[in-house]
């Protein structure tokens, strides 16, 4: 099969559930090339991290950590109506995301970096959330899909962006009871590492965060009560990650 453009970056995560009721996002940058792992609520208070335990809770608001293979860090605290923060390991603040209608990443020394918006084809399919990616000027440099359900993964989407070349990431995934199974970025260029972190912080924020981006997003049960999954993840019949 062969390779993406080597001047575009793709990044794909998929969500698990771990025994422990928390969910991890594996983001890979190609085949056996891991790139990060997001883990949710790892920076929680005693009772968040509790309530993720006891299976209370299935994603959400709350304080994600990713980690990279070199072992830095990223901070990606999801909140409930308040801007989404990013840090670094060592508390250094990289930026926000301000979350309405649409949404917009503003770095904490670049200005704004990006801008979400819904794909003005379709932003919603069963199967997939669809966003696309903006640069400050407006002008479109990417594409995001956020996979709901299985037949998701397997969405040929972005071949006429790169001139219909197949990709890696063809391979769909297993059912999970969670409400977003991952997410699948392009951007046309290579990232530099604020970008890097911020939109990776961006993946978790929704993934695992369940924070909407786009105005349809917010329509959806699971990203407006987490708590329903959790429920629906505790019923017998379900399998979690072994």
């Amino acid at each position: 099969m062969s390779a993406p453009q080597a001047a575009s970056t793709m990044i794909e995560g998929r969500v698990v559930h771990e025994v422990n009721n928390a969910l991890k996002i594996t983001f890979s940058a190609g085949p056996g090339d891991r790139l990060a792992t997001g883990v949710q609520g790892a920076g929680n208070s005693l009772g968040a991290k509790a309530a993720i335990l006891l299976g209370f809770k299935t994603g959400g608001a709350g304080k994600h950590r990713i980690t990279y293979a070199d072992g830095s860090v990223v901070w990606v605290e999801s909140k409930d109506a308040a801007p989404t923060v990013l840090s670094r390991g060592d508390g250094t603040v990289l930026g926000t995301v301000q979350r309405a209608d649409t949404s917009t990443a503003v770095g904490s020394t670049a200005g704004t970096l990006f801008h979400f918006v819904p794909d003005p084809e379709e932003a919603r399919t069963p199967e997939l959330f669809r966003l696309v990616l903006l640069d400050r000027m407006g002008v479109q440099v990417g594409r995001l899909d956020v996979v709901r359900k299985v037949g998701g993964w397997t969405s040929r989407r972005f071949v006429d962006d790169l001139h219909n070349e197949p990709f890696w990431w063809d391979q769909a995934g297993q059912p999970l009871p969670v409400p977003i199974l991952g997410t699948r970025l392009w951007v046309k260029h290579p990232l530099d590492p604020v970008e890097r972190d911020v939109l990776l912080g961006v993946c978790v924020d929704i993934g695992l965060g369940l924070r909407p981006y786009i105005a349809v997003m917010k329509e959806e049960t699971g990203f407006r009560n987490s708590r329903l999954f959790a429920r629906e993840s505790r019923k017998p019949g379900l399998s979690r990650r072994p």
